[in-house]
């Protein structure tokens, strides 16, 4: 599936799980406002996010009325996914969502709230992603390249995955530091930032400080289809992944 299907998978597990709650929640007056708005955005037909939600609503500790998908097992991706989101609060997983749902519309960045402006020739790949990593969740970042091209980019998508992955790192699945409840983790940009000015949430993964600063020195390839980075004649797995591939 493309990339935004894992991220969808997260929206139809919050529409099923608390279905009009989250309607609400989300802005939307009914279940076909949400749906259509929602796909509209993602790239998607409508009827993709409707047979998403139905198949958590197939899951044994689905609180969902319909009952359409009951009979069928849910798929071991379905489960697992399903059983990490619902130790998620209701109000972290509406946060995470609707800033799912702003990255899939990039429009939606408040430009009027721009607190950086980064040229991108000046500065390191390194450089950028610290100033990034450490900026105001609810601001965004003017990016400059060369003496022409500016984009505003939203930056609360990065705290948001964070949330998401709850401290822990793609890469080794662990938090930095055990019993520490801060989160350290940073976000890196698979595809390179200042290159590609491309901060969506299926170019970020979440890791810790150690293997963000290994990736920035090995500057390893990544295989979307193998999820994982590749340098010489080794493989860096991405163990934990609940957005870049489903």
């Amino acid at each position: 599936m493309q990339t935004t299907s894992k991220m969808l998978s997260i929206i139809a597990y919050y529409l099923s799980e608390y279905d009009m709650k989250a309607v609400f929640a989300l802005g939307y007056s009914n279940r076909s406002e949400a749906m259509k708005s929602i796909s509209i955005v993602a790239g998607r037909d409508n009827n993709y996010l409707k047979l998403r939600r139905d198949e958590f609503d197939a899951l044994p500790e689905s609180s969902s009325s319909r009952n359409g998908w009951k009979n069928r097992p849910p798929s071991k991706e379905v489960v697992e996914m399903g059983a990490y989101l619902r130790t998620i609060s209701f109000d972290d997983l509406t946060e995470i969502v609707k800033s799912l749902i702003a990255n899939f519309d990039e429009s939606s960045a408040d430009t009027e709230s721009v607190i950086h402006s980064v040229k991108t020739d000046e500065m390191s790949e390194e450089e950028m992603e610290q100033i990034i990593n450490l900026s105001d969740p609810n601001a965004t970042i003017e990016v400059v390249t060369g003496t022409t091209t500016r984009r505003v980019c939203n930056t609360s998508i990065i705290h948001k995955l964070k949330k998401l992955y709850k401290g822990q790192c793609q890469i080794c699945g662990r938090k930095p530091i055990d019993g520490l409840d801060e989160d350290i983790c940073e976000a890196h940009h698979i595809e390179h930032f200042s290159e590609t000015q491309n901060n969506n949430a299926n170019n970020i993964i979440i890791v810790c400080p150690n293997h963000h600063r290994l990736l920035h020195k090995l500057n390893p390839i990544f295989s979307r289809e193998e999820l994982c980075f590749k340098h010489r004649d080794k493989n860096i797995l991405i163990l934990l992944d609940l957005h870049l591939k489903f």
